[in-house]
C-alpha cells in the first residue's frame, strides 16, 4: 500500500507537473512515471536477516520537490556552514537542507577548466544530454518499493562532471542535512569522470537536530562512471538522527585502467541498508571498497558488497570492519563474481566483527562465483568478543576498565580508517566513534 501524501505526490498530474516545473527532458518524465507505476506494485526491501520495521510509509511526506528554497532553509545553511571549515581544504562544496540546495561553491579555476559540481535538478535541465548519456545507460531493477520510490521522487542530489585529464586536486564535499521529522529524501548522484581525469568526491548525511522523535527516510542512489585511467575516491560518512532509514544504492563502472576507492563509515540511524556493486568493464582496472559500521541501542547495518569482474586482469579488494555494542545487529553480504573473460583477476572480500557484550549479532554471508581458471580469489570472516587478556593487560598498564575497552575498539578500527584516502574524513570518523563511545549527542 502507498499512503495517501505519497499517493498524492505519486500522481501523475503531480509528477508532470514536477517536471514542467523543473523543464525536465521527456525521457526523465518517462522514467518517472515508469517508477511511479512499479511503487505500487513492490514491497519494501527485506532479507532473511532484515525487515524494515517501524517505517510508516503512510507518515512520510517527500521533501525537495519544490526548487525555492525558503526562510527556514537560509536559517539552516547558515548553521550548517561552520560545518565546512578552513582546515577541510575543499575545492567545491554543496549543502542540501531537506532536500533543497541552500549552498553552492565550486573554486573558479575548475569551473574555467569545465568541472561541474551542482545541484542535479539543475543540472538535469542545463545539461540534459550529458545526464542522459550516463544514467540510461543501464539503469538497476526496480527491485523494491524504495528503489521505485526514489527513481519517481527524485527531488535533488549531485551532478560531478570532470572533463578529460582534468585533475581536480582538493576534494569536493556535498553535506546533506534533515532537520524535520516525518520526510522522505529521495536523491540522485551521479559522478561522471571522463579519461585521464582525478577527483575525490566526500559526501557527509547527517541530521542538525538530534532529538527527532519519528521516522524519516532517506534513499539515494549513487552511480560512479570511472573512464579510461581515471582516479575516482568516494568517500561517504552517514551519521543521520536515530530515528531515520537509510537506504543506499551505489553502482561504479571502470573503462580500461580506470581506478575506483570506495570508503564509508556507517555510524547513525536506525536501519541502514546498503548495496554497493563495482563492474570491471575495462582491462587493468581496480577497485578497493572500504568500510566500518559502529551500532548500538537497536541499530541494524545491512551491508552488500559486490565485485563483478568482466575482463582480464583485474583486482578488487572488500574489507569491512565493525563494533557492535547492546543489541545492535549487522548482515555482511559479499559477492565476487568473475566472468570466463576475467582471466588473471585477483580477487579479495574480508569482513570482521567485534562483541563488546553478550546482546549484539552478527552475520556474514560471502559467496564467490568463479568461471575462469586463472584467477586468484579468496574471502575471509571472523566475529570475536572483547579479549578479556588484553582488557586485564592494558589495565595492569594504567587504564581503567572503560579505557582499556575502548583502546581496544580505537586499535580494531584504526588499520582501516588510515586506509580512508582523505584526512578530514578520518579525524571525523574518529570524533564519532569517540561521542559514541561516551553516548554523547553525535554532531554533524
Amino acid at each position: 500500500m502507498i499512503s495517501t501524501q505519497l499517493e498524492n505526490s505519486l500522481s501523475r498530474s503531480r509528477i508532470e507537473a514536477l517536471a514542467q516545473a523543473r523543464h525536465e527532458p521527456a525521457w526523465m518524465l518517462s522514467r518517472r512515471l515508469e517508477a511511479r507505476e512499479a511503487a505500487h506494485e513492490l514491497e519494501l526491501p527485506s532479507s532473511r536477516y532484515t525487515q524494515v520495521r517501524g517505517l510508516n510509509l503512510a507518515e512520510l511526506q517527500p521533501v525537495g520537490l519544490d526548487l525555492e528554497a525558503t526562510s527556514a532553509d537560509a536559517v539552516g545553511a547558515k548553521r550548517a556552514l561552520p560545518l565546512c571549515d578552513s582546515q577541510d581544504q575543499t575545492d567545491g562544496l554543496l549543502i542540501h537542507l531537506n532536500g533543497r540546495l541552500v549552498h553552492s561553491e565550486l573554486q573558479a579555476e575548475l569551473a574555467h577548466q569545465g568541472v561541474l559540481f551542482m545541484d542535479f535538478a539543475a543540472a538535469l535541465a542545463e545539461h540534459p544530454e550529458l545526464i542522459e548519456r550516463y544514467l540510461l545507460r543501464e539503469s538497476p531493477e526496480l527491485s523494491d518499493k524504495i528503489t521505485a520510490l526514489q527513481r519517481a521522487l527524485t527531488g535533488g542530489g549531485v551532478l560531478l562532471y570532470v572533463p578529460p585529464n582534468v585533475e581536480v586536486q582538493r576534494p569536493l564535499k556535498a553535506i546533506n542535512l534533515l532537520t524535520e521529522e516525518n520526510i522522505g529524501l529521495f536523491q540522485q548522484v551521479l559522478i561522471i569522470a571522463e579519461p585521464g581525469s582525478r577527483v575525490s568526491y566526500v559526501e557527509e548525511l547527517g541530521s542538525l537536530d538530534r532529538q527527532l522523535e519519528t521516522a524519516s527516510a532517506y534513499a539515494g542512489d549513487t552511480r560512479v562512471y570511472v573512464g579510461q585511467a581515471a582516479r575516482v575516491d568516494v568517500a561517504g560518512v552517514q551519521n543521520w538522527a536515530p530515528q531515520i532509514f537509510n537506504f543506499s544504492r551505489r553502482q561504479g563502472r571502470l573503462e580500461r585502467d580506470g581506478r575506483l576507492r570506495w570508503t564509508f563509515g556507517w555510524l547513525g540511524g536506525r536501519l541502514t541498508l546498503s548495496q554497493v556493486e563495482s563492474r570491471f568493464e575495462g582491462p587493468g582496472t581496480q577497485v578497493e571498497d572500504v568500510q566500518i559500521f559502529f551500532a548500538d541501542g537497536r541499530q541494524h547495518f545491512d551491508l552488500v558488497s559486490n565485485l563483478i569482474h568482466s575482463q582480464p586482469h583485474t583486482q578488487g579488494k572488500v574489507t569491512v570492519k565493525g563494533v557492535l555494542k547492546d543489541k545492535a545487529k549487522a548482515v555482511f553480504w559479499g559477492r565476487i563474481r568473475i566472468d570466463p573473460e576475467a582471466q588473471q583477476a585477483n580477487s579479495f572480500q574480508s569482513e570482521r566483527s567485534l562483541m563488546l557484550n553478550e546482546g549484539p549479532r552478527s552475520v556474514a554471508i560471502p559467496s564467490l562465483e568463479i568461471e575462469a581458471n586463472d584467477v586468484r580469489c579468496t574471502h575471509a570472516a571472523s566475529s570475536s568478543q572483547l579479549d578479556q587478556e588484553q582488557i586485564f593487560y592494558l589495565m595492569t598498564r594504567g587504564l581503567n576498565e572503560n579505557q582499556a575497552k575502548k583502546a581496544i575498539v580505537d586499535g580494531f578500527f584504526e588499520p582501516t580508517v588510515r586506509q580512508i584516502p582523505l584526512a578530514s574524513a578520518q579525524e571525523q570518523i574518529r570524533a564519532l566513534v569517540d561521542r559514541k563511545w561516551q553516548n554523547l549527542p553525535a554532531e554533524v
